[in-house]
């Protein structure tokens, strides 16, 4: 195996199979993306990273992840020949002209599809003045601009997703040994958050007895965002409240997760945690 790391920066975009493509659709407009085409939808900042296609239960089809370059799409398709001869590997080209390849995770036929794609540049954003305790007064006499705003949420990029899997020992191998994911926290035999950026986990890989794509995660820019968001859409179908407002101890981030009509958790969340890749970080030890 190629000892050269690959420079995987980013997830790119998911397929997702979904019983009713439409309602579920109409859901993620609402969440803050804009459809671009019928069933594909872009962020703010990360361009067209989600496709809804049909399938009899929700169903991650595909999984989109970045390189630099074309050399570093090759370098990988190399490496995931060298840590398994039976494992599948398809190179291909994109309408750019530039390399592809899509190698299929071996426990549940997951597809892979590595690209070339620009790093992730987030726009820059307004941070409205916040009031904390014991800290020097930034507003006076008027409320915080969050309570006043009306436009929409747009969310900024796909940030992370959680796939569950019956071998998950197996498939954490195939994405931190084969494809260069690394570990940022893991509860042993459980779960595992991994990363191909430096946030603190793009994907996490959840112990279950079958495959299913347990949630979605899109970052907003700010906990204000997360409330007004999540708040939008549970005002116009109180159903829709799963779990938060809330904060993650791993990772760290602030989210509130709600579901469209397949049932799959989406949630809007605040920036992880950043890992440089020359981290000295010390996992803490995580139970149950």
């Amino acid at each position: 195996m190629e000892s050269q790391p690959v420079a995987l920066h980013r997830l790119t975009s998911i397929t997702l199979g979904v019983p009713s493509p439409e309602e579920s659709g109409s859901f993620f407009t609402g969440f803050g993306l804009t459809e671009t085409a019928p069933g594909r939808f872009a962020t703010r900042d990360g361009g067209e990273q989600l496709v809804l296609e049909h399938s009899p239960h929700r169903q991650l089809r595909r999984l989109g992840v970045g390189a630099l370059d074309g050399d570093d799409v090759e370098r990988l398709a190399r490496r995931v020949e060298a840590w398994s001869s039976s494992v599948t590997v398809e190179r291909g080209v994109d309408a750019a002209g530039s390399p592809t390849v899509t190698v299929i995770e071996p426990v549940n036929g997951l597809a892979v599809h590595i690209s070339v794609a620009p790093p992730l540049e987030v726009a820059a954003v307004h941070r409205p003045e916040v009031n904390r305790p014991a800290q020097q007064i930034e507003r006076r006499d008027v409320p915080a601009e969050a309570v006043l705003a009306e436009a929409p949420v747009r969310v900024s990029n796909l940030t992370h997703l959680v796939y569950a899997t019956p071998d998950q020992p197996t498939t954490l191998r195939f994405f931190t040994e084969a494809l260069g994911f690394e570990i940022s926290d893991e509860v042993p035999g459980i779960i595992a958050f991994t990363r191909c950026s430096e946030m603190h986990h793009n994907l996490a890989l959840q112990a279950a007895p079958v495959a299913f794509m347990h949630h979605v995660a899109f970052e907003v820019d700010t906990v204000d965002d997360v409330v007004r968001g999540g708040s939008a859409l549970v005002d116009n179908d109180p159903d829709r409240q799963v779990w938060g407002v809330g904060r993650h101890a791993i990772g760290s981030n602030w989210f509130w997760s709600m579901p469209p009509s397949s049932g799959l958790a989406v949630s809007s969340c605040t920036p992880s945690a950043p890992r440089s890749r020359a981290s000295s970080w010390s996992r803490p030890t995580w139970r149950t």
